[in-house]
């Protein structure tokens, strides 16, 4: 069942200032996700699944196992390539189960529920083109966990073809899950036992909504572009490529059009436990007023667009240019703590965090 936001027992956000909204989505969030006592990230829970997810893998576990200081950890991708760490389909139904338990530890119920869509998507893709299950293969996807389980800083990535979720567990409470990128293609199943399946529903539709909710003074300023950009900007290497703001400032939406903005922001930050976006919903909260909101294209639900959110502490981007407006890249960063820099660096000042590094 969909959250609701103005549920009896939450809150009414449209009685709310423009300020307060994002405060209220985040406690609404958390009303639904995580249980009032545990607010504080569960790192704890977090370790005890890794470390299981290990020792299930012997005498395998070195496949998944690297340095936190590897530089295999800053190596992602989310094209249909080769990747090091273990292969799902190589995990026996146990040590899948590890893994899920893993997912869990890290992800809410919407997240796993999208990553493992995504990746089933792939014998959809295949049958689409025509291409082999070697390679659009639904379990050629990689866990790989970095450093040691418990001993902080440590991290674990999920990856594989649209897909790549880069987790870092800095200090106690203390967690990153970006960069996080999820992908569709077919954005929208168009023949076959799952036509018109739409995994990224929410990121598109949310967004179209909140374009057509804009007067034509709004448009002028949100509108960065006539046509979609062709993909992300920021992606894999390119972590600084957006160094300016572009688009209308979000303060000058209404309070409709901020609570729908809002909702849209949820739809990446909610792939995450709530004890982890929650807490995160509250540093957007803090940059709202230099938060910009950016679109590319026509507004449109049968033509290529592209869209950014960029403030302080979110960089979101949404391109569905290629297979003419039916193939998904989205990308959720932070700019100030991808990889947990931000959180190394105040915790660890001697751990090696690679500051002149794009990754």
């Amino acid at each position: 069942m969909k959250r609701r936001l103005c549920e009896k027992g939450s809150f009414d956000v449209t009685r709310l200032k423009p300020r307060s909204i994002v405060i209220a989505l985040m406690l609404s969030t958390l009303v639904w996700t995580a249980p009032a006592a545990a607010q504080e990230a569960p790192t704890a829970e977090m370790a005890a699944a890794a470390k299981a997810f290990l020792a299930g893998l012997a005498p395998r576990s070195g496949d998944a196992s690297f340095a936190f200081t590897d530089d295999e950890r800053f190596d992602w991708h989310y094209t249909p390539r080769g990747r090091d760490g273990m292969k799902i389909g190589d995990m026996i139904r146990r040590q899948r189960d590890d893994a899920k338990t893993l997912m869990r530890s890290t992800l809410s119920a919407r997240g796993i529920l999208k990553a493992e869509a995504i990746m089933a998507l792939e014998a959809i893709l295949a049958e689409i083109e025509g291409s082999s299950l070697s390679y659009r293969d639904p379990e050629k996807y990689f866990i790989s966990v970095f450093g040691t389980p418990g001993v902080f800083p440590w991290g674990w990535r999920l990856e594989g073809h649209h897909l790549s979720i880069n987790v870092t567990v800095a200090a106690k409470g203390e967690v990153s899950v970006t960069p996080t990128f999820l992908g569709t293609n077919p954005m929208r199943v168009p023949s076959g036992e799952h036509k018109g399946k739409f995994i990224q529903y929410d990121e598109f539709i949310l967004a179209v909504r909140l374009m057509r909710s804009m007067t034509s003074e709004q448009k002028a300023k949100a509108v960065i572009g006539e046509r979609a950009l062709g993909n992300i900007v920021a992606g894999p290497g390119r972590g600084d490529a957006l160094d300016q703001r572009e688009g209308m400032p979000v303060t000058e939406l209404d309070e409709s059009q901020q609570l729908l903005l809002l909702q849209l922001i949820d739809a990446y930050v909610g792939n995450a436990r709530g004890e982890i976006g929650a807490p995160y919903m509250k540093l957007i909260e803090d940059g709202w007023a230099e938060t910009k909101f950016a679109w590319a294209g026509p507004v449109s639900e049968v033509e290529p667009f592209y869209y950014r959110i960029h403030g302080p502490r979110i960089l979101i981007e949404f391109d569905n240019t290629q297979g003419g407006g039916n193939h998904v890249h989205s990308l959720w960063r932070d700019p100030v703590n991808d990889f947990g820099r931000d959180d190394l660096h105040r915790h660890y000042k001697g751990a090696p965090v690679v500051h002149g590094h794009r990754p």
